[in-house]
């Protein structure tokens, strides 16, 4: 038993933690910190939303269409399990999917839909956004002060009946429903932060009563039973919750999901990660980020660093996803374990959020961007369709010797191979967290320092800071040269630009046409100091070239890469060589390809091209294959 006095962020308590109770916190006497935006944590860095804009590339055209999306999808045909469940009537049409009505995770979407909608308000202003997002909220409330006469307890919000948690509390097979009331509470919270939304807060303020007083029933063993099933990142939303409203007993909530399964073994930095479901996982360890600064107990801070370490080091693919089968496997098991069920999109989109957040803790950490950028670059912006006028995502990038993005075939056998997903017909919680991605692709652009800007990726965007107006404009990897132009205002402080590890010789920098000398005395940056004044330019050239990635448990499987982009060998789908309408079997084997024979294609558009087993083939950034098939492994010999 540990007992210690802590000074927390505005909160001072008394915190009793064991192996079995997890933590009480036992003499309150003051509020937290209030933070503006809950999800960005406490350590600062985070720009205000609307403070930068994207401009034009293939990240604004994914935001663009997911916006389309947005607009499109009608509220009232995923509010029609909600409203069944609580006895009301609806003549919206279902839905399909994990969203059909006898599917035990239906509603979840609606959660992330409200998150959609309250970072694309605070993105744009859109007032469109924000009473569409109050729209639901208001529905959502309408239907929670019916819980009791429902038969339900008070507080209780979902698309499906309480007595989902009589059976999971009776250690009977039910999918996650705690998963289902994270996707609510997280909704909630950002429309109440993100787009000021009163009433969110207080409906997730007595759906967190709610899960007090369910979780507050169950002693430690019959607790950590429940663990076993899957439930996202619930504790965090209690985290934030308890920030919100100084009520600590969120705190105490989010303290009995500690799992100690699969946290002990971080807690000491062993790898014990094989056979773990990993879209399960990464949300506890986002929690655990949240939980240690905002307590200041240490171990959770070390199962965020150490876990990261570990999946990063020793789980991850080239292009930064991990997982094979939804699964982790044997730690550096890669050239083992390529598949069509590789990386599953979900799962990047939580290893970004838990980067981010050690990011913020860490500022000069460029391997941490460095990661960032090869999952945001390679996975999650390749993860859409650009050919959909609605922007539908696939469920993996698998990694296949001639693999294809297409809808989850193991969920959807008869689903055509030709499309990633459809409006209605096809949810899954890839579906749920894509409405949010291309709305969180400004979220690490830029971070903010004490003395200045730091710039972490190069993403053409615009960007307000300190009373100027700096815009960025990139074309990676086809081109090395990065420009920042300050085009209104001025002010004195440091530009920070980040050298990222694939830079393949010593970058060069200009200001205003005049070369500067590149200092080292900030491992990983760049950093120039000066007034900032409307007109000035900086040009930063980024040298990039072809680099072999060896899978770690066989040398002789690689990929290759260009810069931050992971390259593909493509193989074209024509109606002739794959029908429509059914799955062709991938290529038998990994296609033996020798790089010292691959030759850059001319043109501004990056591409190779070279000869394989498979004849010439055709090699490009792994993001701009959309339905054609692609290797991204090869072998030497």
């Amino acid at each position: 038993m540990i007992t210690r006095r802590l000074m927390l962020a505005g909160l001072v308590a008394v915190l009793t933690a064991d192996s079995h109770n997890g933590i009480s916190w036992l003499v309150p006497s003051s509020s937290p910190r209030r933070a503006g935006y809950v999800g960005d944590g406490l350590s600062g860095g985070a720009l205000a939303r609307d403070a930068v804009t994207l401009t034009d590339s293939p990240f604004l055209g994914n935001m663009s269409r997911k916006l389309a999306y947005l607009q499109f999808l009608d509220p009232e045909r995923l509010l029609r399990p909600f409203r069944l469940n609580y006895g009301q009537p609806s003549a919206a049409v279902p839905c399909g999917g994990w969203e059909n009505p006898a599917s035990q995770v239906r509603g979840h979407t609606t959660g992330h839909l409200m998150t959609a909608l309250a970072l694309t308000y605070a993105q744009t202003g859109s007032g469109w956004a924000r009473s569409a997002g109050a729209n639901v909220v208001s529905q959502l409330a309408s239907l929670q002060a019916r819980a009791v006469p429902a038969g339900f307890h008070p507080g209780y919000l979902s698309a499906f009946p309480e007595s989902q948690f009589d059976r999971l509390e009776a250690g009977q097979t039910v999918w996650s429903p705690y998963y289902m009331i994270h996707k609510y509470l997280a909704g909630l919270i950002d429309q109440y932060t993100l787009a000021g939304s009163a009433q969110a807060l207080e409906v997730a303020v007595w759906l967190g009563d709610w899960v007090c007083w369910r979780t507050g029933r169950l002693p430690y063993e019959q607790m950590q039973m429940v663990l076993e099933t899957e439930f996202g990142g619930l504790p965090e939303a209690l985290v934030n919750l308890y920030l919100l409203t100084g009520s600590v007993r969120y705190l105490d909530a989010a303290a009995r999901f500690y799992h100690a399964r699969v946290l002990d073994p971080l807690v000491r930095g062993d790898d014990q990660l094989a056979g773990v479901h990993a879209n399960t996982t990464v949300p506890k360890i986002i929690w655990c980020a949240r939980m240690g600064e905002v307590t200041g107990l240490p171990f959770y801070g070390d199962i965020a660093r150490n876990f990261w370490d570990i999946v990063t080091g020793h789980h991850a693919y080239v292009i930064g996803g991990v997982s094979n089968h939804e699964h982790f496997q044997a730690p550096d098991a890669v050239a083992s374990q390529l598949s069509d069920f590789t990386c599953e999109n979900c799962v990047s989109y939580h290893m970004l959020r838990l980067t981010r957040l050690l990011f913020f803790e860490q500022q000069d950490r460029t391997d941490l961007l460095d990661y960032y950028e090869r999952v945001l670059f390679n996975q999650m912006l390749g993860e859409q369709d650009p050919t959909s006028p609605h922007g539908f995502d696939c469920y993996y990038t698998g990694l296949s010797p001639g693999a294809r993005k297409q809808q989850p075939l193991n969920y959807f056998p008869h689903g055509d191979p030709a499309i990633y997903a459809t409006d209605y017909d096809t949810f899954t919680c890839d579906t749920a967290t894509g409405l949010e991605t291309p709305a969180r692709f400004t979220e690490m652009i830029y971070s903010s320092l004490p003395d200045g800007l730091s710039v972490n990726l190069f993403i053409p965007s615009q960007v307000r800071y300190a009373g100027v107006v700096l815009s960025l404009s990139a074309s990676l990897p086809d081109s090395p040269v990065v420009r920042l132009s300050v085009v209104s205002g001025a002010g004195s402080f440091a530009l920070r630009l980040r050298v990222p590890s694939w830079t393949s010789a010593k970058p060069a920098v200009l200001v205003n046409g005049v070369p500067v000398p590149v200092s080292a005395s900030v491992p990983g940056w760049i950093v120039l100091r000066r007034r900032w004044v409307r007109g000035d330019v900086v040009e930063l050239t980024l040298p990039m070239s072809l680099a072999v990635s060896p899978a770690p448990d066989d040398p002789s499987v690689y990929a290759l890469t260009y810069g931050p982009a992971v390259l593909a060998g493509t193989y074209p789908v024509t109606a002739s060589s794959e029908p429509r309408s059914s799955s062709v079997p991938a290529l038998p084997a990994l296609p033996v390809l020798d790089p010292a024979l691959v030759q850059r294609a001319p043109g501004a558009a990056l591409a190779f091209t070279t000869r394989s087993g498979q004849g010439q083939v055709s090699l490009l950034p792994l993001s701009r294959v959309v339905h054609d098939r692609y290797t991204v492994y090869w072998r030497t010999t």
